[in-house]
């Protein structure tokens, strides 16, 4: 080998990226299976709810029916979530390919977790409204009512308004806390993408 051929200034700088563009990718890693886990324990929660309530027949049966397809959806994204984590189980391979083929499936696996907030968010104000309505301390009529549309013309616009208004803030907070925790981390590695192609 040929050692004065080397540039000895430009393998140190590219290891250093190499293991820089580690530690975001294991804070994704890491965030991921807590945001996993987190889900998790939330559909059982979610299910369990109406156990601990006395409620009328239809709400609960409402209820049910909501929060199993909010959970198809969210299980949807969790198995995207795994499948992510099973592929960069071990990054053996340290190389800018490693780093730009991690962001496109981190993208896609966000684009694909956006997707289920917005199914879901559509579905929970429903599955909310039957718990606080279903109540037996409440008139069953109230609930029929409501799911029935059996309403004033402008009660009925309240409600479409203000279902449209919960829906598109759980939207924009779940949306903003993803950001968060993903985007900087994005945004870094993309960073050091530039780094090496400046080398």
């Amino acid at each position: 080998m040929n050692s004065e051929s080397m540039d000895g200034s430009k393998i140190p700088v590219s290891m250093k990226d190499i293991e820089t563009s580690k530690m975001p990718i294991q804070k994704v890693r890491k965030s991921m299976k807590s945001e996993i886990i987190t889900q998790l324990v939330l559909i059982v929660i979610f299910f369990a709810v109406p156990s601990f309530l006395e409620m009328h027949r239809l709400p609960k049966t409402v209820y049910y029916i909501f929060m199993f397809i909010t959970s198809l959806i969210t299980l949807g994204y969790l198995a995207k979530m795994s499948w992510f984590l099973t592929k960069y189980i071990s990054l053996n391979n340290n190389s800018k390919e490693t780093v730009v083929a991690f962001i496109y499936d981190l993208k896609l696996t966000l684009e694909v977790y956006k997707t289920a907030i917005i199914s879901g968010s559509l579905l929970l104000p429903l599955a909310m409204a039957s718990i606080f309505l279903g109540s037996v301390k409440i008139d069953e009529k109230v609930y029929n009512d409501l799911i029935l549309l059996n309403m004033a013309n402008t009660t009925l616009i309240l409600y479409i308004f203000g279902y449209i208004v919960i829906a598109i803030l759980i939207y924009l907070m779940t949306v903003s806390w993803s950001n968060k925790l993903y985007g900087v981390h994005i945004k870094n590695l993309e960073k050091i993408l530039k780094e090496f192609d400046v080398e």
